[in-house]
């Protein structure tokens, strides 16, 4: 599939405005013509006024209430002007019989989300519209341009060779007679995203962590590739993907695919619009915030808050059981910014190795713990249950962002670290494991506080196979009562008396004395979490 099945003789159709905006932002509730009818523009209508004429336009309808018989009217006539498609809002209302004057008018019928202000959602169409917008497809010149280079390095390797966005689509690939391709490849070109596969996310965290070309062997049906990402200084941009000749690549091979990265960042960052450089713009100046760079008045011109507002601070990772981190950041950095941007575009978002901070001057506490929900739920399909959230206190003094900041590291360091913690989280949920961890910080900073009977019985334990240390933590758990120990631990009475005796006197173990109880208790639990 190329950008023109995807247009009409430049035109954006219904279908790619749709497809490249996205649910829950827009949805179709009714098509009955299809969706390849041309739209050239947006029109703002008040439902209390005559619609006027407005062929291939998308009339935007705020204040229409989809379950009153007037609402049927404006459907008829919208059809009867040449109107691509109308967009409103559900408000809780009944739109079946929208819908259905919709399917006999011969109009498309679009729904967008209550919580989209209307001034973004058309600010949004028009970027689509005017040039692909954000997270869309590129425009037409860069398009060429990246489509140009792909063919490029496919003459010099032999492969097929596609370029891809940070979000796993194909933006451009080559398409020479003779290159070399396979399954995957033509999959990827078809349906413009890569398809997932076992081994991917650890390719993507391999290549966005090097700095020049990685060779990948042949592997699951899948020929050999080389890949490099595409960056703008330190900020990925996305990745190159070169199928290898059957001779594999030489060095004028990886020459060619260093100068593919290099020109494509600068066709990509030419294709930016201002909505974009606007939000790259407020990721350095949040980052800056965060590391208390800025004085409280450069912080609140720099992000545009407020006097006075109620700032919320949101934290996003990757969990510790996902493979492919640093890929997965990045990923989950681009996905945020996308569903972030259309519900709350005063946001800022930043995106760092190991976490994603998302800013919201305004809302409070409540707003932010609803955004990271519907922000979850709505990644769900791409990221899994991989993902955390965090959320700090808010406040009003901006000067306090790097104290918030670093509750949300701390947040984050405990919930992506243990399975069970919950996916959304403040500081009250986890505080118990965050004082063990920073124990175990202050532990491994001076060794010499630790007991040396913990690490003798964890080393005797491992070598001969013995039950020590969860013996003695299960009956330090248990508050000293044998009994429940022994049975948690499955064995009788006296086995366990016998053991917590053994080691006391092989590890010297001062198990009688309270506070010496309760320093053996958090290195056990540090070494059995």
């Amino acid at each position: 599939m190329t950008l023109s099945d995807r247009t009409k003789d430049g035109i954006v159709t219904v279908r790619h405005l749709t497809e490249t905006i996205g649910s829950p932002i827009l949805t179709v509730l009714a098509a009955p013509r299809g969706l390849e009818r041309p739209v050239r523009g947006t029109v703002l209508h008040d439902p209390a006024d005559p619609v006027s004429a407005g062929a291939d336009q998308c009339l935007l309808m705020p204040g229409l209430r989809a379950d009153l018989p007037a609402a049927a009217d404006l459907v008829r006539d919208a059809a009867r002007l040449g109107y691509s498609a109308m967009v409103f809002k559900r408000r809780g209302a009944d739109t079946s019989v929208l819908v259905a004057e919709a399917e006999l008018s011969g109009l498309t019928l679009l729904v967008t989300a209550d919580e989209v202000s209307w001034r973004h959602l058309d600010a949004l169409l028009l970027s689509v519209l005017g040039s692909q917008g954000v997270g869309g497809e590129p425009t037409t010149d860069t398009a060429d341009g990246l489509f140009t280079l792909a063919n490029a390095v496919s003459a010099v390797i032999g492969g097929s060779v596609a370029v891809e966005d940070l979000d796993r689509r194909v933006m451009a690939y080559s398409s020479l007679p003779d290159q070399r391709i396979d399954s995957l490849r033509r999959d990827g070109i078809l349906s413009r995203r890569v398809p997932e596969i076992e081994h991917n996310l650890e390719r993507y965290r391999v290549v966005l962590a090097s700095n020049g070309v990685v060779r990948f062997p042949e592997a699951l049906g899948a020929l050999p590739r080389a890949a490099i990402a595409i960056r703008a200084g330190t900020q990925p941009l996305g990745t190159i993907w070169a199928i290898e000749s059957p001779n594999g690549i030489d060095a004028r091979g990886e020459r060619a695919l260093v100068d593919c990265a290099r020109l494509a960042a600068l066709h990509i960052l030419r294709s930016r619009n201002a909505s974009e450089l606007e939000l790259h713009k407020r990721e350095s100046a949040l980052l800056g915030a965060l590391d208390g760079l800025w004085a409280t008045h450069e912080t609140s011109f720099r992000l545009s808050i407020p006097p006075r507002a109620e700032l919320g601070l949101l934290g996003f990772a990757a969990s510790t059981d996902a493979t492919g981190l640093l890929a997965l950041t990045a990923h989950l950095g681009y996905a945020l910014s996308r569903y972030v941007v259309p519900f709350r575009p005063d946001a800022s978002i930043a995106t760092t190795s190991r976490a994603i901070y998302v800013l919201l001057p305004g809302g409070g506490a409540q707003a932010a713990t609803r955004l990271a929900k519907d922000a979850l739920t709505a990644m769900r399909g791409s990221f899994g249950d991989f993902v955390r959230a965090a959320v700090a206190p808010t406040d009003t003094d901006p000067a306090a962002l790097p104290t918030m900041r670093r509750e949300i590291d701390d947040i984050l360091r405990v919930t992506t670290a243990y399975p069970d913690a919950p996916h959304i989280a403040t500081l009250t949920d986890i505080q118990a494991r965050l004082l063990l961890a920073r124990v175990g910080d202050e532990l491994s900073r001076e060794p010499r506080l630790q007991h040396s009977g913990v690490t003798a019985m964890a080393a005797h334990d491992a070598e001969h196979a013995t039950d020590f240390v969860a013996s003695v933590l299960t009956w330090l758990d248990a508050v000293g009562n044998v009994a429940e120990a022994a049975a948690r631990l499955d064995v009788h009475t006296n086995t366990l008396r016998y053991r917590l005796r053994r080691a006391t006197e092989l590890f010297g173990l001062p198990l009688d004395q309270p506070d010496e109880r309760l320093a053996l208790w958090l290195q056990l639990r540090l070494i059995r979490p």
